[in-house]
């Protein structure tokens, strides 16, 4: 039975947990059975059981970002935007409205009386000189 991609990495994780937490009982068994044989002390047996917990998390972690990258990638290539993407999109859009209400708002420039040479350009936009100048 498949199921969405948000549904199988659920699963992974809650795999992960229930992993994590067997071992730790696991683990802990091991070190109470040594310590009770007097093999070892039992602060030394908690010290190990952190210590493999710990390695047991590094890997984890590991794992967790070879997954998010290999997300990532699969999503790139399908061409679904990323986050920094689509916010980028949405501000420039704001800008884009934003320029947009402003030329609304500015009132229109009446036009030139007839027989009067046109105003310049506002905004520096000037024609290009012909050629020769």
């Amino acid at each position: 039975m498949r199921g969405t991609l948000g549904e199988t990495l659920d699963r992974l994780i809650l795999l992960q947990i229930g992993a994590a937490a067997a071992t730790r009982d696991r683990v802990q068994g091991i070190v109470d059975s040594l310590v009770e044989q007097g093999r070892i002390e039992r602060e030394e047996g908690r010290t190990v059981v952190n210590d493999v917990m710990n390695r047991a998390r590094e890997r984890s972690t590991g794992a967790r970002s070879l997954v998010d990258a290999s997300l990532q990638q699969g999503l790139r290539r399908g061409g679904v935007p990323t986050r920094e993407d689509y916010e980028d999109l949405l501000f420039r859009i704001e800008q884009l409205e934003h320029r947009v209400r402003m030329l609304e708002d500015r009132p229109a420039a009446p036009p030139p009386p007839a027989g009067e040479p046109e105003a310049p350009p506002e905004r520096g936009d000037d024609p290009e000189p012909p050629p020769g100048q």
